[in-house]
């Protein structure tokens, strides 16, 4: 049986596919819903509905479910973030339309210390409200409530064996094998959704077998852009390929973060002298959407310029929406799986300009993409 998956933001869309990669899945990745092509066991789409308004998340998702219902017999999963921002409940209500009653959803990921414990969602032991994700610029965790952190309109259920009601039931999950006694009850009157604990185990479910991710060596000596478009900080100075590059900063200037044009800061970047450059958003960002819509377009827009200019050989990109942005500033849609470099960090290969493009989401390690 095929899967597709729809994914709500580029870096879990990449998730997911590094993992059906992994586990031996013909996989294609895209960010514009396309109908299975060829041999693909795995279709993954990235539709980026977690970084607009809800109306248009809902409009994108039923565009997406209008042409996943041309995809024939498929498993439908809806990848949706592990700690539930965006709009969960209004893009499942969206793909359920009349042709499913109940949905299951996943969001734990116990394989990262995310798990659902008498319905508070908890990271290592401690409540959501009271990690680094209550200040998350757009969809703060103001509560650790899984019902509330989705705003109502579900039913959190702790039993795998008990019958769903009608609706969206958020199943508890505090260990992998009982998300896997969830995924157990898969049938095809039931949409699935969740995230990357969930999708591994109803790979496994269809026979695939999980594997270690083959080993990388990192970049080596290849030139590079890296953009940081995550409010997550890492310091990153001290990894090897810093060092052995010499990667210039390109920081974005006061003016260009407090809404001005970045006219100044592409021309920064244009003029550094190193093989290999880093960009990223040093000041610190308040929860505010449409400072965080300026930001995505500004670095996309001097991230985009870089790339049609300096031809880096491999493109690093840190969160998300500003992956997607970037991605559409530059007119790319369909890639090829490389290497799951680590958990949730994916290395692409874009065929039309010969660039490969890493992801990774805001809250994960790199791995050794930088030894």
């Amino acid at each position: 049986m095929r899967i597709l998956v729809i994914a709500d933001d580029i870096t879990g869309a990449a998730e997911m596919a590094g993992i059906a990669h992994r586990m031996g899945c013909k996989v294609r990745f895209s960010t514009v819903p396309t109908p299975f092509v060829g041999e693909e066991e795995v279709m993954v789409w990235a539709t980026d509905t977690r970084s607009v308004a809800r109306e248009e998340a809902v409009a994108i998702t039923l565009q997406a479910a209008a042409v996943a219902a041309q995809c024939g017999e498929v498993i439908l999963f809806k990848k949706t973030d592990s700690v539930l921002r965006g709009h969960v409940v209004a893009e499942l209500q969206a793909l359920m339309g009349n042709r499913f009653e109940r949905t299951l959803l996943l969001p734990a990921n116990p394989s990262k210390g995310r798990c659902i414990v008498e319905g508070v969602y908890t990271i290592g032991g401690t409540p959501i409200a009271e990690t680094i994700f209550s200040t998350d610029p757009e969809f703060p965790a103001r509560c650790s409530d899984v019902v509330g952190l989705v705003g109502g309109g579900v039913s959190h259920i702790c039993d795998p064996q008990a019958e769903l009601p009608l609706g969206i039931s958020i199943g508890e999950s505090r260990t992998e094998e009982e998300v896997a006694a969830w995924i157990a009850q898969y049938n095809p009157s039931l949409l699935l959704a969740g995230a990357a604990d969930a999708f591994k185990a109803l790979l496994q479910r269809e026979g695939f077998t999980d594997n270690e991710p083959a080993p990388f060596a990192g970049l080596g000596e290849r030139t590079t852009l890296i953009a940081l478009g995550s409010t997550v900080r890492h310091n990153l100075s001290e990894e090897p390929f810093f060092h052995r590059n010499c990667v210039a900063e390109a920081p974005m200037p006061d003016a260009v973060f407090n809404g001005g044009g970045c006219e100044e800061w592409i021309a920064e970047v244009l003029s550094a002298n190193t093989p290999s450059l880093l960009l990223k958003i040093p000041q610190q960002v308040t929860i505010d959407g449409s400072r965080a819509l300026h930001l995505r377009h500004s670095m996309a827009t001097c991230v985009a310029e870089a790339v049609r200019q300096r031809r880096p050989e491999e493109l690093v990109i840190e969160g998300g929406a500003s992956a997607y942005a970037i991605l559409a500033t530059l007119g790319w849609a369909d890639f090829t799986v490389c290497n799951e470099v680590a958990p949730g960090v994916v290395r692409l290969h874009h065929s039309e300009s010969n660039t490969y493009l890493t992801f990774k989401p805001g809250s994960y390690d790199w791995g050794r993409l930088f030894c």
